[in-house]
């Protein structure tokens, strides 16, 4: 199965991308799993005023995020929670391209903040979010409050009590994931 993190957050001094390379080298650790991270600090997406499907003119950057959308069997949005939301990268995102690159794939919600709440208020949004896509919603999710205190910047976890809840969350992610590719192969065959 292959497996696309998108990393939202685009400013300078980040701390939501360890957890992005924490899930990364987690998943690529993992039997028949592919991983891939999206940056979108790297893929510098304008704002678009037309959905990728209808663009006369797409740029380099966003066939190769098309690519990387449309290679994935399921997705992580992982997103640091801005007054009280998720990163408008994300949001860029997702509204630029049409919701054929999302429509039934499962995709789990990690939400990162500096402070104890972990991101929930935009955790919430999330949901709708992906409902609105046509994806499944993983119901775990992976709120990530006082990241600093947990991941260094390299990715690796500096609190072992959290690593309970990451295997949770890969857990219920690659079961829901590897239900809806089986279903999805199944659809193929007949």
């Amino acid at each position: 199965m292959k497996v696309l993190i998108i990393s939202s957050s685009t400013r300078k001094g980040r701390t939501s991308h360890r957890v992005a390379v924490h899930l990364n080298n987690r998943f690529n650790n993992t039997d028949g799993i592919e991983a891939r991270i999206l940056d979108l600090a790297e893929h510098k997406l304008p704002m678009f005023e037309e959905v990728y499907v209808r663009d006369e003119n797409p740029t380099d950057t966003a066939k190769e995020v098309a690519k990387m959308l449309n290679w994935a069997d399921a997705m992580v949005f992982l997103t640091p929670e801005y007054n009280g939301t998720y990163a408008p990268a994300l949001k860029n995102l997702v509204d630029y391209y049409n919701k054929t690159e999302f429509i039934k794939k499962a995709i789990g919600i990690v939400t990162i903040s500096t402070g104890a709440l972990a991101g929930m208020r935009s955790a919430v949004q999330l949901q709708n979010l992906i409902a609105a896509l046509f994806g499944y919603v993983v119901p775990y999710m992976l709120p990530v409050g006082n990241v600093t205190d947990k991941f260094e910047e390299d990715g690796t976890l500096k609190l072992p009590l959290f690593e309970n809840s990451i295997n949770n969350f890969v857990a219920e992610f690659l079961w829901l994931a590897d239900a809806v590719v089986a279903k999805k192969e199944l659809a193929a065959v007949v």
